[in-house]
């Protein structure tokens, strides 16, 4: 996790509120058509084990194509690279047959070009992205949107959801995820369904994303879900929030202006 992340998401501060009997907090939600437990969805490298029926997550798309029964497509989100439509479109017509809960569209690869990196750079027009919509059986996400130009483009081009994710401008130095996302938010909030993505701490992280509007939050982190889960929880608890909903920025504290 970069340092400029931490200190962005270090600027929102929880504020308790300990006159609020809220005993039990209920953080179930509908995504993708499906009742999932929480508004927590890990992006994992590997379908090992048995994943939860009530679970959404973020997997490589050559992961879930190289299973032999795509048992667990219901509950994923293929992610793809973005490269040439010719190779990319027989792939979203597989995982989509496949029955995948949602395709998205990974654009913090184009960061790893030359000279930092040997993938080829291969964006997405608003053409592309239309002609990917319409292909797809499935919902489509833009996962690694950082700036509010780009989230424009993909509403116009139609696609049902982006993750604003700071990933590609690590070597540009540009604002970190929980910087970046009020502008991306008042951009297009309402047009289009926006989640934040990326390393996160703990599940007091997760609440600070949704508070500045995040519906849900793509983890990249090696902690159980449980116990991410169980913080998300604590937080809610702790600053009176009994239900996602009542999650939203009079939960943080941020101020709007500082001396110079």
């Amino acid at each position: 996790m970069s340092e400029r992340d931490i200190t962005a998401l270090d600027s929102y501060q929880l504020i308790p509120k300990l006159l609020h009997d809220v005993h039990h907090v209920d953080m179930h939600m509908t995504l993708l058509d499906k009742d999932v437990s929480s508004p927590i969805l890990p992006l994992i490298d590997t379908l090992s084990g048995t994943l939860s029926a009530d679970t959404l997550h973020l997997v490589d798309a050559e992961v879930l194509l190289a299973q032999d029964d795509k048992k667990d497509a219901p509950h994923s989100i293929a992610l793809l690279k973005s490269e040439k439509m010719g190779e990319l479109m027989p792939k979203v017509r597989k995982l989509t047959a496949a029955g995948v809960a949602a395709l998205a569209i990974d654009l913090t690869r184009l960061a790893d070009t030359a000279p930092y990196g040997t993938n080829e750079w291969k964006p997405k027009t608003r053409e592309d992205l239309a002609e990917l919509g319409a292909a797809a059986g499935s919902p489509l996400w833009l996962y690694g949107i950082c700036s509010p130009a780009d989230a424009e483009i993909a509403v116009e081009a139609g696609v049902n959801g982006i993750v604003v994710h700071a990933g590609a401008s690590y070597y540009l130095g540009g604002p970190g995820t929980a910087e970046i996302f009020p502008d991306v938010f008042d951009t297009v909030a309402g047009m289009t369904s926006i989640y934040a993505g990326g390393p996160i701490r703990n599940g007091i992280d997760v609440f600070r994303y949704l508070a500045i509007g995040a519906e849900a939050v793509i983890v990249d982190s090696d902690r159980a879900l449980s116990n991410l889960q169980a913080e998300l929880e604590y937080a809610m608890r702790l600053t009176g929030c009994e239900t996602l909903a009542d999650i939203s920025y009079e939960a943080i504290f941020a101020p709007l202006f500082q001396e110079v």
